[in-house]
């Protein structure tokens, strides 16, 4: 049975009125076979514009010549040909009347230059799916440079901060002034504050984490009361405009901690200051802070 309902599938291919198609019940399509309520195997259903949404079974021939006459009394359309216009559209009415019209020498002249055009044609396409694919790596390259790395990076302006927390809360920590510790220890506290990053990423926590110098925003600092020292840390969401502050230990596992109590809301919020912005600060060069010549 199957090469004739592909044998009928494929004489219908083009039809504009009849779709032959199969199903395999026991894969990808057992939902579609239990909706319409096929119990047995092989089951043939046809549905009418008019019939029921179930369909109706079929019980006729199941050989490709009894399939096809039931098809073309029962089913098949007006098809738009020499012998059935009225299953053509107006515009496909007027290109066959327009070519019965037409000489044998002319028609075959038409045909010749379609042709020609449907190469042409074939080939533009093929240049501009070219562009196209070269175009889609483009922009994905040029959004991908929007985007923040999955890592822990340095607060160093405010437009940097809210293009990388505008959606988020925000973990930012302010490590000591690097002549206040040595490189060696800034990478520890850093370290440190990826691996609790990366752990929250992992459990699918909503949040974005960033580091700041103690002293290189000194006056939003002040505005968020953290002069009691640094490292310190608190949490930030711009969206609903409060801040928190974390109490306990600088450390992984109280870094966590706060992390977890701030997303159950058992961290005490306080608003921020009205028009509270970043100021500029400077990249860390990743080495130990050298005090300027006339201090030395």
């Amino acid at each position: 049975m199957k090469p004739d309902f592909d044998k009928l599938a494929n004489d219908f291919k083009s039809s504009r009125t009849v779709l032959i198609a199969d199903v395999d019940c026991t894969a990808a399509g057992e939902s579609l076979c239990s909706k319409h309520g096929v119990r047995g195997y092989p089951t043939i259903k046809m549905f009418k514009k008019d019939g029921s949404p179930q369909g109706e079974d079929y019980n006729g021939p199941r050989d490709y010549s009894g399939m096809k006459r039931f098809v073309d009394a029962n089913l098949a359309g007006p098809e738009c040909s020499l012998e059935d216009k009225e299953g053509c559209s107006a515009e496909e009415r007027k290109i066959l009347e327009e070519s019965e019209a037409m000489s044998v020498a002319d028609r075959r002249t038409k045909v010749q230059a379609m042709e020609t055009e449907i190469k042409e044609k074939k080939k533009q396409f093929k240049i501009l799916e070219a562009e196209v694919k070269s175009l889609t790596k483009t922009i994905d390259l040029v959004k991908l440079g929007g985007e923040k790395p999955d890592r822990v990076i340095q607060l160093l302006n405010d437009a940097e901060f809210k293009e990388h927390c505008d959606t988020l809360t925000c973990i930012i920590a302010f490590l000591p002034h690097i002549l206040e510790e040595n490189a060696k220890t800034r990478k520890e506290h850093l370290k440190n504050i990826e691996s609790v990053f990366k752990k929250a990423k992992a459990d699918g926590q909503p949040v974005g984490f960033m580091w700041s110098q103690g002293g290189d925003q000194f006056e939003s600092e002040e505005k968020l009361a953290l002069q009691f020292g640094f490292p310190a840390v608190i949490a930030m969401n711009l969206k609903k405009e409060r801040f928190g502050v974390m109490r306990g230990t600088f450390s992984k596992d109280g870094m966590s901690q706060f992390l977890s109590s701030m997303m159950i809301g058992k961290v005490p919020l306080q608003p921020l200051p009205k028009g509270f912005s970043w100021g500029k600060a400077d990249p860390w060069d990743g080495k130990d802070g050298q005090l300027p010549e006339e201090e030395l």
